[in-house]
């Protein structure tokens, strides 16, 4: 009976709270309404926005490749400086939309010769997906556009980086690349040492026959045992 009363005092509380309350919780009730409402539809404009730009980026790259077969050299160099001038505005973007915009960016750069220019731009695309497949493509091209400028420490820095990515589908070329350099700088040892990593993780890959041809070579030379 104790119990039975006590359950109907609780209850009797709590209905008392809520009659006093009622227009105080009615405000909390709006405001989370408006704030799930809120939230949905701002996932609607984000999702929108981000669909809209990536279309603008598709529109750029369709009219820079478009009938461009049989363009003079004038012409396509024209349509290069086009597309670079309104990729420029998604280019400080976050997520898919500015992986996308700098990654196009970075090759109309890299056609270009625009090495140093293209740097950053490969090293913003890692920065923003650093998980994605984009991101050690990225830092491989900026590790050629670090060796085209003459920063081969950076660029062997990061070759290193790269072909320790086992998923990294051109792990192997990094890798070979990484010795490369070692040898051009004359760390035989660790050069030899990168390329019996690369023949002893793929053995028929096309840049681990030319590994064992240059382990040979420097065998022969006498620049290692």
């Amino acid at each position: 009976m104790a119990a039975i009363e006590e359950k109907l005092t609780v209850g009797k509380k709590v209905n008392n709270f809520l009659d006093k309350n009622r227009s105080k919780l009615l405000v909390v009730l709006i405001l989370c309404i408006c704030f799930v409402v809120g939230f949905v539809i701002g996932s609607l404009i984000s999702s929108n926005s981000k669909e809209k730009k990536l279309a603008e980026i598709e529109q750029i790259t369709y009219e820079l490749t478009n009938e461009s077969a049989d363009l003079e050299e004038s012409e396509i160099n024209k349509r290069i400086d086009d597309a670079l001038a309104k990729l420029s505005s998604f280019t400080n973007k976050g997520g898919i939309v500015g992986v996308r915009a700098n990654l196009l960016y970075t090759d109309l750069l890299y056609k270009q010769d625009k090495f140093a220019d293209a740097i950053p731009y490969f090293e913003k695309v890692a920065s923003l997906k650093p998980k994605a497949y984009t991101a050690p493509l990225a830092l491989y091209n900026a590790a050629v556009c670090y060796e085209e400028t003459g920063n081969v420490e950076k660029a062997c820095e990061l070759y290193k980086q790269v072909s320790e990515n086992k998923d990294f589908f051109l792990m192997a070329h990094a890798k070979f690349s990484y010795g490369r350099i070692l040898e051009s700088q004359g760390k035989y040892k660790e050069a030899v040492e990168v390329y019996t990593e690369l023949n002893d993780a793929l053995p028929y890959d096309t840049w681990s026959n030319l590994a064992k041809t240059r382990i040979l070579d420097l065998q022969i030379s006498g620049k290692v045992e």
